[in-house]
């Protein structure tokens, strides 16, 4: 394989080839755990046509387990180097990915070596008829049908043959040891005791008090006393790639060599909701802002005498040119979406004076629900949301159905994670309980759990019990794992290791 790394000192020697379907490479979650990925039901066999020596491949030790050296040797019998490679190919790797493919074979020959030393213990061997079967199973000797070439087969050389053999009893074992781990079955008390988690689940309403609450005509008079912000402009807009693309277009419109429509159309983005035309609508001046790179250039768009253009303006999809469709105009103070972006204002830029309201709404909101919930909600103008069964998940357990996928607007489940008290209340108060304001960022919700027979949630169960069972194995490798790398006798060098000796950078 040609390498990226010459630079970097890092060169993987030619191979064979392996054939295999590209894959995007995933980031780790945990950086050890995060990259150690074994397959369990398959042993990577890498076939090579050319049997290198180490005179002039240095060994490098990146780490030791239970004593022994974790090393790479650019050779075709060492497992590290193996797995270095087949990640290679895989992955494409290259400047940015090559320390992450590094890090993933060092720790898969880390859990392959661990493995190794308990098929050991075990006293599991290799026999004459499980090393047929591994060959025969390999696929690396296929015909196109992908059925078993024996005359492939008989036409490898020597060497090759005994390379695939020599790989195949080094992995084996290891490989069987995963396996019986992975085969471990989930008992039935294990199983009934996850089904149980989700036996009493609640299901919720919840009003919601947010800014939208703040009278109509506060923010009317708000709007009325700075107007500037909310002027609105009826726009059409044309986005470019580069500064000079933009006033390509310019001239081209101004020469008549085509329509501002016809230039719009060529080069549509949509990156505004602008239509095919170009024509983006009604546009208040807060929002233009947000657009651009350099706000005060909103000031200039809206001087913009009707049917011209602007030079182009950075925004944040690109170089932009803006046509005025119209003057600018003071908004319509009686229209409810204006008044609603009025309040959105008002709430980033005075946030004080919004939540000041809404605490003191929330309280009187909460005290008329305690009489009437739906009464309330009415009487306020306020939505009710319905939560459907959820059950108690404070370990946030991915086999318990809590309420993060119940909860249509998730400003019940947000209220719950940011406070212990609310959240357990939620589960312990009795049926119709109406609770007090709970905040979440600059919203409250009064909540309330109310009567479920269960049923909604008994095929749900089922699927987690379902689940449990199939990721029981999956557990259980994640559980070796951990445990090895966590180990006393694992010995981690990596990163100084790969800086000194594959990056060839000197550590302070």
């Amino acid at each position: 394989m040609p390498s990226d790394n010459k630079e970097n000192g890092a060169v993987i020697p030619e191979k064979g080839k392996k054939n295999g379907k590209d894959r995007k490479h995933g980031k780790s979650i945990g950086w050890i755990i995060g990259v150690v990925v074994l397959i369990l039901i398959s042993v990577t066999f890498i076939l090579p046509t050319t049997v290198f020596s180490t005179s002039n491949s240095p060994k490098i030790t990146f780490g030791r387990y239970n004593g022994k050296d974790i090393n790479l040797e650019f050779t075709y019998d060492n497992y590290f180097y193996n797995q270095l490679y087949s990640l290679a190919q895989t992955y494409s790797m290259n400047a940015q990915n090559m320390m992450q493919i590094y890090a993933q074979a060092f720790y898969q020959t880390v859990y392959q070596t661990a493995l190794s030393e308990m098929a050991d213990d075990a006293s599991i061997f290799v026999s004459d008829r499980m090393l047929s079967n591994a060959i025969f199973t390999s696929g690396l000797f296929r015909d196109e049908e992908g059925k078993f070439d024996m005359e492939a087969y008989n036409a490898a050389s020597k060497m090759e043959k005994d390379s695939i053999k020599e790989q195949i009893i080094a992995s084996l074992p290891a490989q069987m040891v995963a396996e019986d781990i992975a085969s471990v079955k989930t008992s039935d008390a294990e199983t009934d005791f996850v089904a149980s988690l989700n036996d009493s689940p609640r299901a919720f309403q919840y009003i919601t008090v947010d800014y939208s609450s703040y009278p109509d005509a506060d923010a009317a008079s708000y709007a009325s006393a700075d107007p500037a912000p909310f002027m609105t402009m009826e726009l059409s807009s044309i986005t470019a790639a580069t500064e000079t693309a933009a006033s390509d277009i310019i001239a081209a419109i101004e020469s008549g060599e085509k329509t501002f429509e016809e230039a719009a159309a060529e080069n549509a983005s949509s990156a505004f909701g602008e239509d095919e035309n170009g024509y983006m609508g009604a546009m208040m001046f807060m929002a233009v802002e947000d657009l651009l790179t350099d706000p005060s250039a909103a000031e200039t768009i809206f001087q913009t005498e009707t049917g011209s253009m602007t030079a182009p303006i950075e925004t944040y999809a690109g170089w932009t040119v803006f046509r005025a469709d119209s003057a600018a105009a003071e908004a319509d103070l009686s229209d409810a979406d204006v008044l609603d972006s009025v309040k959105r204002y008002i709430l980033l830029n005075e946030p004080e004076t919004i939540e000041s309201f809404l605490s003191v709404q929330s309280e009187a909101v909460y005290a008329a629900a305690v009489e009437d919930f739906d009464a309330a909600a009415s009487e306020y103008g306020l939505t009710i949301t319905e939560v459907s069964d959820s059950s108690y998940n404070p370990g946030l357990s991915s086999f318990i159905i809590d309420f993060a996928g119940n909860d249509p607007e998730g400003l019940l489940y947000n209220a719950a994670m940011s406070d212990e008290t609310f959240y357990r209340s939620l589960y312990t108060a009795e049926d119709n309980t109406v609770l007090p304001p709970a905040m979440t960022g600059s919203s409250y919700v009064i909540a309330r759990p109310i009567p479920t027979d269960g049923t909604a949630n008994a095929s749900l169960i089922s699927y987690v019990n379902l689940m449990y069972a199939m990721n029981s194995a999956m557990m259980a490798d994640q559980d070796l794992q951990s445990s090895i790398l966590s180990s006393g006798s694992f010995e981690d060098n990596f990163i100084s290791t790969y800086l000194t000796e594959v990056l060839s950078t000197s550590v302070q």
